[in-house]
């Protein structure tokens, strides 16, 4: 059995390490998509603020529809629809779990506060919140989640 020279044993170990950043790179979705997401959530929120009478009637068959656009992309048949490659689950450790469930509890919690509180413009500004942070964070969480996934 030949021993690996140090050189060799640096250079394959880059090569596995720009093969896994390639994987993470490739499972993920692109930054437009996290984008559209962003734009999609902060404009439901401009809409239920100044058309409250709109989202009452038609509100929970756009998040409905969306959601089950988010699922479908999900599955092997509607990875193949909409032309994305079907990727392996990922379970996120208990650590990712709780940050997500943290980052829920202060949107939902600061705007059920600022609702019972009467402030003007809750909708809006919750749905300029979550928009900003899908848009922003959704590419990095997804990019660290996945190169995570890969390095077990």
């Amino acid at each position: 059995m030949n021993t690996p020279t140090p050189e060799e044993a640096r250079a394959a170990l880059r090569d596995v390490d720009r093969r896994r950043t390639q994987t993470a790179a490739a499972a993920g979705r692109s930054r437009w998509g996290w984008i559209v997401a962003g734009v999609l959530i902060a404009a439901y929120g401009v809409l239920a603020d100044r058309e409250p009478q709109f989202v009452r009637t038609w509100g929970i068959a756009i998040v409905l529809l969306l959601l089950g656009v988010s699922l479908v992309g999900n599955t092997r048949l509607g990875g193949s629809l909409l032309r994305r490659p079907v990727r392996p689950r990922i379970t996120p450790d208990p650590a990712s779990l709780l940050w997500i469930l943290l980052a829920l509890a202060v949107l939902i919690g600061g705007t059920t506060i600022a609702t019972a509180m009467e402030v003007p413009h809750v909708a809006l500004w919750s749905g300029l919140a979550g928009g900003v942070l899908v848009a922003a964070a959704g590419p990095w969480w997804q990019r660290r989640i996945l190169t995570r996934g890969t390095a077990r």
